[in-house]
């Protein structure tokens, strides 16, 4: 019988022990901070970011951007040559004007380029 009893106390004090610290009236692990453009999960500190694929960048820049800005870039008339626009934008800054341009440039973003298609071809036109 003491043991029946023992046995009992030990699983109520178990059960007392997995409730949360919010329940007991104490601070609760508060949820990651994310932005508004976010998944909603937080990155881990350290864990790999997918890099940008100049080459998939390439291949939209050849399908959206060389009428106005030329074959590889260098200039087509109504567009500037992109040549060199890593000394003047970095990663970041051409991720931002490819998102939202200053006219006549077209807003393809986010259709019909996606955020990773922004990044592609802003990490092509960092390596003209």
């Amino acid at each position: 019988m003491v043991a029946l009893a023992a046995l009992a106390l030990a699983g109520i004090v178990a059960t007392g022990c997995s409730k949360s610290a919010s329940s007991q009236g104490g601070a609760a692990t508060p949820p990651p901070v994310t932005d508004a453009g976010s998944t909603g999960l937080k990155e881990k500190p350290g864990a790999v970011v997918a890099a940008a694929d100049p080459k998939h960048g390439e291949a939209i820049f050849g399908q959206n951007c060389s009428s106005c800005h030329g074959a590889g870039g260098a200039g087509g008339g109504i567009g500037p040559s992109l040549k060199g626009e890593k000394s003047r934008k970095n990663m970041d800054a051409a991720v931002a004007w490819i998102k939202n341009p200053q006219p006549p440039m077209p807003k393809l973003y986010p259709a019909p380029l996606n955020e990773s298609d922004v990044k592609d071809v802003a990490s092509y036109v960092e390596s003209l």
